[in-house]
């Protein structure tokens, strides 16, 4: 059964000292649907998490494997968290090296998930 473990908050650091805070929700959050959707007709969808192991997983996972390892991506969030206009001509790659990758809890205290030794 999955649940509502509070807010989270990722901390992304890039080998060149660049970096941002993501806000990771575990709640209860609202789907639009596809074509023709009506925004107030949204379909409600249930706490994604069962456990603090399984969010620090996919954190992990996304940063690594997933769709936020790219270039293209991280060059998005970097340019959100500065509230600059995206540079949406970055190419695809992995050129923009993770350093660390740090979780912030609600309570916020701070694990470490991924660190790369230099």
């Amino acid at each position: 059964m999955t649940k509502d473990l509070g807010t989270y908050h990722l901390k992304v650091e890039l080998v060149d000292g660049r970096g941002w805070i993501e806000t990771w929700n575990t709640g209860w959050r609202y789907t639009q649907g596809t074509d023709g959707y009506r925004p107030l007709d949204a379909t409600p969808i249930p706490p994604t998490y069962e456990d603090e192991k399984a969010i620090f997983f996919n954190m992990m996972w996304m940063y690594i494997d997933g769709n936020y390892s790219c270039d293209c991506n991280k060059a998005l969030f970097l340019a959100y968290s500065q509230q600059q206009d995206p540079p949406w001509n970055t190419p695809c790659g992995d050129t923009m090296t993770l350093k660390r990758l740090t979780a912030i809890r609600p309570d916020r205290t701070e694990k470490v998930l991924y660190e790369v030794k230099l």
